[in-house]
């Protein structure tokens, strides 16, 4: 990894060096070419500098390894941070208001689309999606694209409805087209339909997704992130499009974390060409890297299309959506393993769950010796089982889980799921007692991006007014050793590196952060508040404040 001709050597001293492995504790550390070389005291590390060496002098702060974001849409992300939010919208009427005025303050190119974010139908006075004929008292000649919270629905406006040439009778497989009694499209659409948009809506231009992958970037390394996994196949269009994107960034300087793509493609078909045009392999010089197979495998609990095997207790009969059979799963996992690519499927539900390890367990029979090492994913992995976890656990699959989503999901499980199921759900304690390795991740835009507040989720079980007063099922609390350590050992093990990152051990990459305040002794409720002073990616400061 890494430049050829480097020679450029990093000390930090001074300081509080937690690992996040044995032998634990030390003062400083030393990095040649972006790999520790040596860890203990002043004394030590200072004797093997040289005069070009970088010494920085901590003056008694905490580092530890760089945080690991596994799951993240990452230049929705920087569209976001110029997009209007809508989270905290309390009615329809209030959706209205905020976008005529976004829109007052900050006009729309033309032939640009207002995109918007964050509406929760739960959370609206109205108790009911924002449809085409409210949209439209926004603007008539503007194409809107408003989000859900969870990113799995949408609402659009006539306008975009045209463009998009979607009518009466209007269908897209895996997805719902809400439509009214005169078989009219509302403008409201699910799942599957909602990726159609998105691959349908007119591409961004390249000065637009350079802007905001700058945007996103910045802010990550802010927040003390490294390494990300992302998905941007819906906002750019093409992986063509995606590679040309990341491999400029970086041959022009211009990636200061390491970047990994997550493919969520189509089909066998799309599969099959894209592993044999070698795209699995094709990674940058040394920071971004083409990743994982990923595969919607069903909806959200929100939205009551995540899939349940008993049907949900707040309505009878439904039991969710499956994005893909049992077939269709089990074969792109075999094309996927085969070629040595790992899957990160994309479940929410046991149903779904159980699903993806039937898959991981009939391509592992089917496997060669060297490919049967791949380890795959559940991404989100939220409803659980006593048998699903205890086959995870046999499978070696991995969970790669949003803790955030306990702050926003917890005042609908129990009504949703009914207590038996709620008890096996996001029960994040519970994986890592079954020897699950667990990582963790943002899914940024929908949540937000410091990992911060995933951490103080996973030790509190609580949102930010501090609800539920005890925590929601606080038996499944972390301690924060192990939730810090979901983002940086965790995290890096479940992307599949963490013999190179992860931890702050020799040979191993130097991936480091420096927290102004001891994150092991702040008050738990503080812990949203912890500064990131330093961030530092293969031996490179890339911030400091």
């Amino acid at each position: 990894m890494g430049d050829v001709q480097r020679n450029d050597s990093i000390a930090l001293i001074n300081g509080v060096v937690f690992p996040m492995t044995s032998p634990g504790r030390a003062r400083a550390l030393y990095a040649k070419n972006g790999i520790i070389q040596a860890i203990g005291n002043d004394k030590e590390i200072l004797s093997l500098c040289d005069s070009k060496t970088t010494v920085l002098d901590i003056k008694g702060k905490y580092l530890m390894p760089g945080m690991t974001d596994t799951h993240n849409h990452l230049l929705a992300t920087g569209r976001s941070l110029e997009t209007l939010n809508l989270s905290g919208t309390s009615s329809v009427e209030e959706i209205i208001a905020k976008s005529i005025d976004f829109l007052s303050r900050s006009p729309i190119e033309k032939g640009q689309w207002f995109f918007a974010r964050g509406w929760d139908q739960n959370h609206l006075v109205e108790k009911r999606f924002p449809n085409r004929h409210d949209l439209d008292r926004i603007s008539a000649d503007i194409p809107l694209f408003f989000e859900r919270s969870c990113g799995h629905i949408a609402s659009l406006n006539s306008k975009a409805l045209e463009i998009l040439r979607i009518g009466k009778g209007f269908k897209i497989s895996g997805g719902v087209v809400n439509s009214d009694e005169n078989g009219e499209p509302t403008g409201v659409v699910s799942e599957a339909a909602v990726n159609w948009v998105r691959m349908n809506i007119p591409e961004s231009s390249d000065e637009t997704l350079v802007r905001w992958y700058k945007r996103a970037t910045e802010e990550m390394i802010k927040l003390g992130i490294t390494s990300v996994q992302t998905d941007d196949l819906g906002i750019v269009g093409s992986t063509d499009r995606i590679f040309r994107l990341y491999e400029q960034m970086e041959l022009d300087g211009k990636m200061p974390l390491r970047i990994t793509e997550q493919w969520n493609l189509r089909d066998e078909t799309e599969l099959s060409t894209f592993i044999e045009c070698g795209y699995h392999q094709r990674n940058g010089i040394s920071y971004f890297s083409s990743g994982p197979l990923k595969i919607h495998v069903d909806g959200t609990l929100g939205a009551k299309t995540a899939a349940l095997r008993e049907e949900y207790s707040d309505d009878p009969g439904n039991r969710g959506i499956y994005a893909k059979s049992q077939g269709e799963l089990d074969r792109l996992t075999v094309i996927a393993q085969e070629a040595g690519m790992q899957v990160a499927y994309y479940a929410i539900g046991d149903g779904a769950i159980e699903r993806c390890l039937n898959s991981v367990e009939s391509a592992k029979r089917s496997a060669s010796d060297n490919t049967a090492q791949v380890s795959h994913r559940i991404v989100h992995c939220q409803v659980g089982a006593n048998d699903i976890y205890r086959r995870m656990a046999e499978l070696g699959v991995m969970a790669d889980i949003q803790p955030a989503f306990v702050t926003s999901d917890w005042p609908i499980v129990m009504s949703r799921l009914g207590a038996e199921r709620a008890r096996w759900s996001y029960a994040w304690k519970t994986l890592l007692q079954y020897g699950i390795t667990v990582g963790a991740g943002s899914d940024s835009p929908t949540e937000p991006l410091d990992p911060l507040l995933g951490i103080r989720a996973a030790i509190l079980r609580k949102d930010l007014s501090n609800q539920p007063e005890h925590g929601w099922l606080p038996s499944e609390k972390l301690d924060r050793i192990e939730a810090f350590s979901m983002y940086t050992k965790g995290g890096a093990l479940v992307c599949g590196e963490g013999d190179f990152r992860g931890t702050l051990e020799i040979g191993k990459a130097a991936d480091i952060i420096a927290y102004m305040e001891n994150p092991f002794k702040v008050d738990e409720n503080e812990i949203q508040d912890l500064e990131v002073g330093l961030t530092v990616v293969d031996g490179r400061i890339r911030y400091i404040r």
